[in-house]
């Protein structure tokens, strides 16, 4: 993951929080789901 992140700009920073949040609430709204 480090390399990965070693090799590309900054810029990409921002897709990869963006993508961890959409995986992050589809997760969270699983939960709730079963939880619920």
């Amino acid at each position: 993951m480090k390399k990965v992140l070693r090799q590309h700009p900054a810029r990409t920073i921002t897709e990869l929080r963006q993508k961890l949040k959409e995986i992050w609430d589809c997760f969270t709204r699983n939960l709730c789901q079963k939880l619920g």
